[in-house]
């Protein structure tokens, strides 16, 4: 079975946009949470189609967000649902899969988008580096315990914004962008969590650099393997 393997984030922020960004709503159409997000999506194709349509495989994609100074930067607004669904569209819309895809937040009055061509880079490491197995459907509780149960014995990183990569191999027929959520669910021995708060709640809203990144292996069948490295910002980079 194949390897995990991580990619080279865009050097470059690219665009800027001209529409606020917005976080996933599963509200009904027309809503006002629907509404933020079709122009973002809407705005980010706009910046990078011509990039889209010229760059060679394999694609990474960088987004950088950009908050009020008065939001709190290390709580809410978590970074993957930025991502998500908006990749699962722009992958669609042109019909390629990223094998990269990069976010971060910080207080900025502007946020852009890059995309470019990527390639394999060295295992960034990190205080935390783990890698998992799990067989379970991305929708199921049992999904997250298989996570959970195989990273048990890991610590909390120090409180402070944290830098997290995660590297997928899954086979073909695996929409990867679904594993993000379930995945990061499942990192309260990493991220921890907040008093009180449910399982499956962990303090998410600290990633201010994410990293994803997917290697496609026709053996892997339902089998997922994830390499897990994450540290205190500043320290984990990829070049």
């Amino acid at each position: 079975m194949a390897l995990p393997v991580f990619y080279a984030r865009p050097d470059s922020m690219g665009s800027a946009l001209s529409v606020p960004p917005a976080l996933a709503s599963w509200d009904t159409a027309g809503s006002s949470g629907q509404v933020r997000f079709v122009a973002f999506a809407a705005d980010v194709q706009s910046a990078v189609a011509m990039q889209l349509r010229v760059t060679p495989d394999p694609l990474a994609l960088r987004v950088d967000i950009g908050l009020p100074d008065k939001v709190p930067l290390l709580a809410l607004n978590d970074l993957d649902n930025y991502l998500f669904p908006l990749v699962p569209k722009l992958t669609k819309d042109i019909g390629r899969q990223f094998a990269s895809v990069w976010a971060t937040k910080r207080h900025a009055t502007w946020s852009s988008v890059a995309v470019c061509q990527t390639h394999a880079v060295q295992d960034p490491g990190g205080v935390c580096s783990l890698q998992v197995r799990t067989t379970a459907s991305a929708s199921t509780t049992a999904y997250k315990r298989q996570i959970r149960d195989q990273i048990i014995a890991a610590q909390p990183l120090l409180d402070g914004g944290i830098a997290l990569q995660l590297a997928f191999v899954v086979g073909p027929r695996r929409a990867w962008p679904n594993l993000w959520k379930p995945t990061i669910d499942s990192l309260g021995s990493i991220l921890g969590s907040d008093a009180g708060a449910r399982e499956w709640d962990p303090r998410d809203g600290r990633i201010t650099d994410l990293g994803l990144h997917c290697v496609i292996d026709p053996a892997a069948g339902n089998q997922v393997t994830i390499a897990i490295r994450a540290d205190t910002v500043g320290k984990q980079t990829a070049r």
